[in-house]
């Protein structure tokens, strides 16, 4: 069995993700970096866009998130960010229902998600 870091996707509604992965792939500031086990200690400032889980190589899983914190140590990848929407599950007309009510930076937020789908 490969060895697996513990990721946690945090928004300030809820605890959206809590699982083990191979390699978690983020959207940094300064360009998409991957995660792994023992991986060096790092704080990265994250940019809109999608957070990959890989297991055996391939994608298990995608989240979209808009920008936030990634902490990163050699057990665990720990994302905050202000909004997060599992893309593996969101459904386009329920998300432009949302996107119809809510304030402008949800709004737009809502559309690049549902422009990721």
């Amino acid at each position: 069995m490969a060895e697996t870091t513990h990721l946690e996707l945090v928004t300030p509604a809820k605890i959206m993700v809590q699982m083990a992965a191979e390699m978690v792939v983020a959207p940094g500031s300064e360009g998409l970096f991957g995660a792994m086990p023992r991986h060096a200690p790092m704080l990265a400032n994250l940019d809109r866009g999608v957070v990959e889980v890989h297991e055996g190589g391939k994608i298990i899983n995608r989240y979209m998130i808009d920008g936030g914190l990634a902490d990163v140590s050699g057990e665990s990848v720990t994302i905050l960010a202000e909004r997060a929407e599992d893309l593996d599950t969101a459904d386009a007309a329920k998300l432009k229902e949302r996107a119809a009510s809510a304030p402008e930076a949800e709004a737009d937020f809502l559309n690049a998600v549902i422009a990721a789908l």
